[in-house]
């Protein structure tokens, strides 16, 4: 199957059912793609043997592709449908959306690690408490971890 893409440039979509249906469209085109570039890629180093490792990285990345993959190029090829100001528009919404998502991971992580921070804080005040507390010939050590 030859990947034609003038065949992708239509007018634009003004439905959302016919858009739906267009990504859905798009994204079995692309999977059908790509299977038959695996396929050729797999025939081609069964027949001979590749002098770098380039052609079983590309192989292995293949692989890794995903419906995130998919996804993403299928809404690249219908935002390359759109006129340029709702391809625009549409690309710094998608940022928009993309830079929201990420503060969020980032403020996430950031909590983990100071809750981290603050058990470790409780240990280590637990454990110096207990040391002060027993005698030089006590040797049971007793520690005390805080759950959330």
């Amino acid at each position: 199957m030859a990947f034609r893409r003038h065949s992708m440039k239509s007018k634009p979509i003004l439905d959302r059912e016919q858009l739906l249906q267009s990504i859905v469209r798009d994204r079995a085109l692309l999977n059908d793609y790509f299977q038959d570039l695996r396929t050729k890629e797999c025939q081609t180093t069964d027949q001979e043997e590749p002098p770098t490792t380039t052609v079983s990285q590309k192989a292995m990345h293949m692989q890794q592709r995903d419906s995130y993959d998919l996804f993403f190029e299928s809404a690249c090829i219908s935002i390359k449908s759109l006129p340029p100001k709702l391809a625009a528009e549409a690309k710094s919404r998608i940022s928009q959306i993309i830079t929201e998502f990420e503060l969020r991971a980032i403020s996430q992580q950031e909590a983990q690690q100071e809750k981290q921070k603050e058990k470790q804080q409780i240990t280590k005040t637990v454990r110096l408490s207990n040391e002060s507390s027993m005698g030089p010939s006590s040797e049971i050590v007793y520690e005390f971890e805080a759950y959330s």
